[in-house]
């Protein structure tokens, strides 16, 4: 029997940005992967564009329509719920629908999950280095090392970089990680690790942190200043609730 994984991608507003050739391509050439396409309250077509891909393959792509916009914490975890309530797929994976990791780098890192007998999660990372191709504005590369740092600090992860939308998941693991909502819409990477340290004691050995060979921002960052302004509290309220 075929290992497969589905992979859930949030989608907010993307009809103008959203790159339906790249996705069926895909499809059409990988066929253990799947996808779950989660319409976040949309206010544009992006229903509608989602729809008509769904309807192109109806067998390997969903989409779970939500009428009101939760934020991206609650989108992925629905996705995860009603994927993993199908009971047909070994791992649950979540990505950006902008494809800022392009479907092939989440191919390789499923492809990492299934070859490493000990990994339970496999997370993405945006490290820069020679060979490779990270394009991140440099402002935002600074901030993420400083939230990094502050990660690292609080809350004593190794995690180099918690906020790539890039991880894949056992699906066992999974259904226990998105049991409940998270505290914050932005920052439940985090909480999501946190978790996965509480419910096992070998995290650090089930975790796989993977770089990436390549990620391209793509601008109109869905984050606003409002956001970032609540970011501090929420930090606090994380802290709090996983403190150990």
């Amino acid at each position: 029997m075929t290992e497969k994984t589905c992979i859930v991608i949030p989608c907010f507003n993307e009809a103008e940005r959203f790159k339906t050739h790249e996705y069926l391509s895909f499809l059409r050439q990988v066929p253990d992967i799947d996808f779950c396409f989660v319409n976040d309250g949309s206010r544009d077509n992006t229903r509608e564009v989602l729809a008509s891909l769904c309807k192109q393959e109806p067998e390997r792509a969903m989409m779970v329509d939500c009428t009101d916009n939760r934020g991206k914490a609650e989108a992925v975890r629905t996705g995860f719920l009603y994927v993993l309530g199908l009971q047909r797929y070994q791992a649950v994976a979540f990505a950006d629908a902008d494809l800022a990791t392009p479907l092939n780098e989440m191919r390789r890192l499923i492809a990492i999950f299934r070859k490493e007998p000990e990994a339970m999660i496999v997370i993405g990372s945006r490290i820069e280095r020679m060979g490779i191709t990270i394009e991140r504005k440099l402002y935002r590369h600074f901030t993420g090392r400083i939230f990094a740092a502050v990660i690292s600090v609080l809350f004593r992860l190794r995690a180099y970089d918690t906020q790539c939308g890039a991880k894949v998941f056992d699906a066992e693991i999974a259904g226990l990680v998105f049991d409940k909502p998270f505290l914050s819409q932005w920052l439940f990477d985090v909480e999501m690790l946190l978790r996965v340290r509480n419910l096992r004691k070998d995290y650090n050995r089930i975790i796989h942190e993977i770089p990436l060979d390549v990620w391209l921002e793509q601008g109109n960052s869905k984050i606003r200043f409002s956001h970032l302004l609540k970011m501090p509290w929420q930090l606090c309220q994380i802290y709090f609730k996983y403190k150990s």
